[in-house]
């Protein structure tokens, strides 16, 4: 087995995020040829990426197709002493004092007050108005008298039918014995 090659494995196809990260090299002729033959492999079955690529190559061509500029004799020198002048300048300029006349202090005052009142006036709108109601008095209703065990409730609950009478009864219990109560002190 060491004398026989082994088959080379088949790696899968590049995507089109692996194409663009690698167009750069493969424009610049700067990958092996493996990968340019991945990469002109991909650009057969991915026509996006081979649009791609025309469009770079393309507005590289216009690139270097472009005149070449030359700068005049004398610029270096007219650069240089532009950037001495610069440098001797005061990096920092203290300002001038600034002088208000009345009418100008008088303006600015006037548009603070306005803008104040603006201001103000937005705030209140947006305020929700206050509802001022009536004081609500809860007074106890009257109650019928119920004793607590009348004949018919005793003679529903054992007999097995619906407890809900006795669950009504219980609820008001506390109702019926406050009245009374109540009834007593009187």
């Amino acid at each position: 087995m060491h004398g026989v090659p082994s088959p080379r494995r088949i790696a899968p196809e590049m995507d089109c995020k692996e194409f663009r990260e690698r167009h750069a090299p493969f424009v610049d002729l700067m990958c092996s040829a493996h990968d340019e033959h991945e990469m002109r492999e991909h650009m057969r079955v991915c026509f996006e990426c081979a649009q791609l690529d025309t469009r770079i190559r393309r507005s590289l061509m216009l690139v270097r197709s472009l005149p070449r500029i030359e700068p005049s004799a004398n610029f270096r020198a007219r650069l240089d002493a532009k950037l001495r002048a610069v440098a001797l300048e005061p990096a920092i300029s203290v300002p001038k004092p600034m002088r208000f006349s009345v009418r100008a202090f008088t303006s600015i005052a006037a548009a603070v007050a306005f803008v104040t009142y603006l201001a103000s006036d937005l705030v209140r709108r947006s305020e929700p108005p206050e509802i001022v109601m009536a004081p609500v008095v809860a007074t106890l209703p009257q109650s019928e008298p119920m004793h607590v065990a009348t004949p018919a409730m005793v003679a529903a609950v054992p007999t097995g039918m619906s407890v809900w009478p006795a669950i009504m009864l219980a609820s008001q219990a506390q109702i019926q014995f406050v009245a009374a109560e109540l009834a007593s002190e009187r």
